[in-house]
């Protein structure tokens, strides 16, 4: 059973505890085995019977799971992984990269207002409220690339305004810079502002090749060189 559920988790349909509960009772059933009545009625097994089952596991735990695509969870598969490692060390040993010129980018989305804490409060009040910038907040991308020493490009942030104005990164890290459109999310366009801006703080030339990493996203896919 035990491996059952570690092979579950591992290919992205893990258990939760109250289902590892119901998959005992239910092979408890097909069996034949005895347990106590308590789990008929509840058509489960009890909550010390998993803590017991637990601390028997001791190759198990119980971790917060992170939300997973599809797509994401069919590419990424044992041979995937080996021709990507192929392909980087042959990149590696072609050009002969050094640690300082291969750089890792990547993008995240973070809103300019954020879920205030639990607060206490006097029993029996219906609303509680906290006091933020606004009530509803603007999806706002940042674009960060980190070499493989730990040193970082400013960010590029995008931000959703047509009409994008200098001053919306004025107080931002220095050297960062900015773009906008429709949704706030980096495109084909904003890349490219992106692998510019990069290739002003990496010095990166004909002469001087830089290795810059990437996940397959549409948006790193343009015709402009």
């Amino acid at each position: 059973m035990a491996d059952y559920i570690m092979r579950a988790a591992e290919i992205y349909y893990g258990f939760s505890p109250k289902e590892i509960r119901r998959f005992a009772y239910e092979l408890a059933m097909k069996y034949k085995l005895s347990f106590p009545s308590q789990w008929k009625e509840n058509k489960m097994a009890s909550k010390d019977w998993f803590t017991c089952f637990m601390k028997r596991q001791s190759q198990l735990s119980i971790r917060c799971a992170q939300p997973t695509s599809m797509s994401r969870a069919t590419s990424f598969n044992e041979t995937n992984v080996n021709i990507f490692s192929d392909n980087l060390q042959n990149v590696i040993d072609k050009y002969k990269f050094e640690a300082k010129d291969i750089y890792n980018a990547d993008e995240t989305g973070i809103t300019t207002v954020q879920k205030p804490d639990r607060i206490v409060t006097k029993r029996g009040t219906r609303q509680v409220g906290a006091l933020t910038s606004a009530e509803r907040g603007s999806l706002v991308t940042i674009i960060c690339a980190v070499n493989a020493i730990g040193n970082s490009i400013p960010p590029v942030f995008i931000f959703p305004r047509l009409r994008y104005q200098e001053h919306f990164v004025r107080d931002g890290p220095t050297g960062s810079i900015g773009a906008g459109n429709a949704n706030g999310w980096m495109q084909e366009n904003e890349f490219v502002i992106f692998l510019k801006h990069f290739q002003k703080y990496t010095s990166a030339t004909v002469s001087h090749k830089v290795l810059l990493l990437l996940d397959n996203h549409s948006s790193h896919i343009h015709p402009s060189p």
